[in-house]
């Protein structure tokens, strides 16, 4: 992955017990989970070649086998 983008090219998106710092491209570059206080999932910001960053995708079927239909 190349540099991670300037913090002005985030937003953030959060449920008032954790947030997720996504850059303009999509990346998720910094997040913890399931609470502020957790360990980091995602921390492109901080490190951007070990630090790891996810990229949403929609479309995608759901793992384990099942339909999703309840």
């Amino acid at each position: 992955m190349d540099r991670c983008p300037p913090i002005a090219d985030h937003g953030m998106d959060g449920d008032l017990q954790t947030a997720a710092l996504v850059s303009s491209g999509g990346n998720v570059d910094g997040w913890c989970t399931p609470r502020f206080d957790s360990p980091s999932v995602s921390a492109a910001l901080l490190d951007s070649e070990r630090g790891g960053h996810r990229r949403p995708a929609a479309g995608l079927e759901p793992t384990g086998g099942g339909t999703g239909d309840g």
